[in-house]
């Protein structure tokens, strides 16, 4: 049997990578205690921060050890529980004068430190006491002093130089055939930033596979097949290299301090945690059961493990239990996972520091959704739901609302009916609505900025009904605001499969994919109206830029799939928040349009609302804005007509000289005669009449 592998083991190993096998994650993934507790055990053997060595005691035999020995440990024993305290024995028989003691907490040996040392033990004899970690850096220290070499300031990269562009302009990334390309966006008007040149030039491709965003917008990730690659800065150099072979997913924590990855291939060693910035492995984990997906279109995969929204934990469900681990030691939260019996499925709050976990029906025990806070384990909520086939968990993003939608069935279990559970977490005690739903529901989403939600529900496949609620009554200041949940209208009979809120609210598409052949209605929330309906056939992504004012629609086929069904039509177009079409463009193997995102705003909530209500203030500044760049782009075209004009005079003039010159030494060779002078020919004029015919006609009076 071979003996295990030690965490450096494990580390090397990445660099020999595994035969390739089927699938690599799964939803019903287990905590592995048993890599977790040779984690920590390794990490224990190499850490000596609970060890204090003690110097300055007396030289005794064996005769007098145990009483010695006895002495110690009752004052170190003063600060903190001993593990233990060992003073070994020289080559003469006799102690050495030193000993070594070892708590079962860093903080007891600090005290020791602080305390113990110089503490005398008698007249002659005074303890010296110091961490074991200290020891071993004063013995490390050179004999001869050298002095330090003082390096040059080096101001550090800017890396989010893209939000300084004058005209305020969102970007964003194409992955088609072999190229990957950055786009400005202006209203529909588009001009490209970058497209792999340096890489060409070395005869390189810029990415092979897909490529994805981190959260705040600063870095760039490209798969490959050795592993991933990060870009930013203005030039987009290469900012950072993780070597995992055949990485599949990559998943950047939410403030872009640390990176997940995930391979197939590497069964041992295969999701791997980093720190960005330095590139650091922090943990590894073996695959679980296999359960993969193929043949999808990717904008973005899942995996078990989930980022807390201020990067602090990072958790992944297990057997009964959700395993959190601190960053940057990758330790257990407390050295144990939290309990959840029997959880199907959690997520993080998008703001703050709560888990939010549902588990089925089991032994005689309801299905439940829980509330956790973290790190203090403390259960803010638990809601008991009975009969439940299925629940789907959806935060609002600013974490104000957990919607929760339960998919319940009858007794007899034939018949199944949904309705939703809505938590107000920000609220004391967490109060909890439930609003019945007659039809089965299709899709759910929260408006951004805004306390509405909007369902798409209905029995046919084809024609769907849309519904819009509000969490707060639906008008400020009514009897009913903040105290419960109201339907505002209902629409009918509509296309529409999946919705897609503005980034800024109010504007929603309701969008009719797959069967419904790419349906696009432009709907306006507040003023219950629809702009327009358009249609982009067979649609398979619709995505909003981050500022609200642009919609774009792909029609995406499989990286690994070049006999896609739908591969006649791919390309993407670009649409007003009003549905004016401002693009359209088709691309050959199009893979993937992603917007770049930016940082969340530094503005609060009140100061936001704020701008809001003064926009009136600022709408002529930015209308004349709007007028002027209007103006300047239509003088660029004039001036682009002009220049074409001037360029076809030119060459007209340049071609009659050429024809001059070339009828100047035709006519020279020819003796001076000119055959297209008309003045060297004589006209002669002869008229010849000819009868046709001759006939009489009598003429009456």
């Amino acid at each position: 049997m071979a003996p295990a592998q030690t965490y450096e083991q494990k580390l090397a190993s990445l660099k020999k990578q595994a035969d390739y096998y089927a699938d690599y994650m799964s939803d019903e993934e287990p905590e592995d205690a048993a890599v977790t507790q040779q984690h920590d055990e390794d990490a224990f053997l190499r850490d000596f921060s609970m060890c204090v060595v003690v110097g300055g005691l007396p030289v005794v035999d064996s005769a007098k050890h145990a009483k010695l020995l006895a002495v110690l440990t009752k004052i170190f024993s003063q600060v903190g529980a001993v593990v233990d305290l060992s003073m070994p024995f020289g080559k003469s028989g006799s102690t050495t004068g030193f000993a070594l003691v070892a708590y079962d907490q860093e903080a007891h040996a600090n005290e020791a430190v602080r305390t113990i040392n110089g503490f005398a033990l008698d007249k002659r004899h005074t303890m010296l006491v110091n961490k074991y970690s200290d020891v071993e850096k004063f013995q490390s220290t050179p004999e001869t002093f050298a002095e330090p070499k003082v390096e040059k300031f080096a101001e550090p990269k800017n890396y989010k130089n893209w939000l300084m562009d004058s005209a305020r302009r969102d970007m964003f990334v194409l992955r088609h055939g072999t190229e990957t390309e950055l786009f400005w966006s202006d209203k529909g008007e588009i001009s490209l930033e970058y497209d792999g040149a340096r890489e060409k030039v070395n005869g390189k491709q810029w990415c092979s596979q897909y490529v994805l965003w981190s959260p705040h917008g600063t870095y760039l990730a490209t798969f490959h097949q050795p592993g991933l690659a990060l870009w930013a800065g203005e030039k987009y150099e290469k900012v950072g290299r993780f070597a995992h072979k055949n990485v599949k997913i990559a998943v950047f924590s939410p403030n872009e301090t640390y990176l997940l990855t995930v391979s197939e291939t590497d069964a041992e060693n295969a999701i791997i945690v980093w720190d960005v910035k330095s590139g650091k492995i922090l943990r590894t984990f073996p695959a679980g059961k296999p359960t993969g997906v193929k043949g999808e279109v990717v904008q973005g995969l899942q995996t078990p493990f989930k980022w807390s929204a201020d990067d602090r934990f990072v958790a992944r469900r297990g057997k009964d239990v959700v395993s959190v681990y601190e960053l940057p030691s990758m330790k257990l939260l407390e050295k144990k996972s939290l309990k959840a019996d029997g959880v199907h499925d959690f997520f993080w709050s998008p703001t703050d520091p709560i888990l939010a976990y549902w588990a089925p029906e089991g032994n005689n025990v309801p299905a439940r959704v829980s509330l956790v806070e973290l790190p203090s384990r403390t259960e803010i909520r638990q809601k008991n739901l009975f009969n439940v086939s299925d629940c789907k968990l959806n935060w609002h993003p600013n974490g104000t609302f957990l919607g929760v939608k339960v998919t319940r069935h009858s007794k007899s279990k034939k018949t199944l009916f949904t309705n939703f559970e809505m938590f107000r977490v920000r609220e004391p005690l967490v109060p909890v609505e439930m609003l019945e739903m007659k039809d089965s529901i299709v899709a759910f989403a929260w408006e951004p900025k805004g306390t509405r939600f909007a369902t798409v529900h209905g029995e046919s496949q084809l024609r769907l009904n849309v519904s819009f609620y509000d969490m707060n009554g639906g008008a400020a200041g009514s009897k009913a605001a903040s105290t419960e949940i109201t339907l505002l209208y209902t629409l009918t009979e509509k296309p529409c499969s999946h919705l897609y809120w503005s980034p800024l609210g109010n504007n929603i598409v309701l969008a009719g994919l797959g069967e419904m052949n790419g349906s696009l209605e432009f709907w306006d929330t507040d003023e219950r109206q629809s702009i327009t309906a358009q249609e982009h056939f067979k649609c398979t992504h619709v995505e909003w830029d981050p500022s609200g004012r642009v919609v774009a629609t792909s029609v995406c086929q499989p990286l690994d799939n070049s006999y896609y069904k739908f591969q006649m039509d791919n390309g993407y177009n670009l649409w007003s928040f009003q549905g004016k079409l401002l693009k359209e463009e088709k691309k050959d193997a199009f893979y993937q349009f992603l917007w770049r995102p930016r940082p969340r705003s530094l503005l609060s909530d009140k100061e936001y609302a704020n701008v809001v209500k003064n926009l009136k203030k600022y709408e002529k500044r930015f209308n004349e804005m709007d007028r002027l760049k209007e103006r300047e782009r239509l003088a660029a075209i004039q001036a682009e007509k002009n220049r074409l004009r001037q360029e076809f005079q030119d060459l007209v003039e340049a071609r009659v000289r050429a024809v001059q010159s070339a009828r100047a030494t035709y006519v020279s060779l020819l003796g001076g005669y000119d055959s297209e002078d008309e003045d060297e020919y004589i006209v002669e004029t002869h008229v010849h009449d000819v009868v046709l015919s001759k006939a009489e006609e009598v003429a009456r009076k």
